[in-house]
């Protein structure tokens, strides 16, 4: 779990997002507590592999390092690669300036497939 600190994640002091809900996926997201990364915690299944990938599930490798989703992302979250063009990195995704642009994040998770298990 220590993908996400607060050295990679900037501190989140105030929310564009209103909704509840959206609040409180968006927090899974950056603590890296989701259900899809962490139900086999629960079920004692085996830990979920990314099939195209095949490495481990996290929360980081779904927003910024898996391969097979690159055109998603640039589809759906074009405002927040950083400094080098076409990069993305987990403090910019979930960081404020990039939730305050229209909530992208929750159409690149709909449009993997994901966010109905976060």
């Amino acid at each position: 779990m220590g993908e996400l600190t607060t050295s990679s994640i900037p501190q989140w002091t105030y929310s564009h997002v209103r909704d509840r809900r959206a609040q409180t996926l968006l927090t899974r997201l950056r603590i890296g507590h989701t259900y899809f990364t962490q139900r086999y915690l629960l079920t004692r299944d085996p830990q979920p592999y990314r099939e195209d990938c095949l490495v481990p599930l996290t929360v980081r490798h779904v927003l910024v390092d898996c391969p097979n989703l690159i055109e998603l992302r640039h589809r759906f979250l074009y405002r927040c690669p950083g400094r080098d063009s076409g990069v993305f990195y987990i403090g910019q995704v979930l960081g404020p300036a990039c939730l305050a642009a229209g909530h992208d994040v929750f159409k690149y998770l709909g449009g993997a497939g994901l966010l109905p298990n976060v």
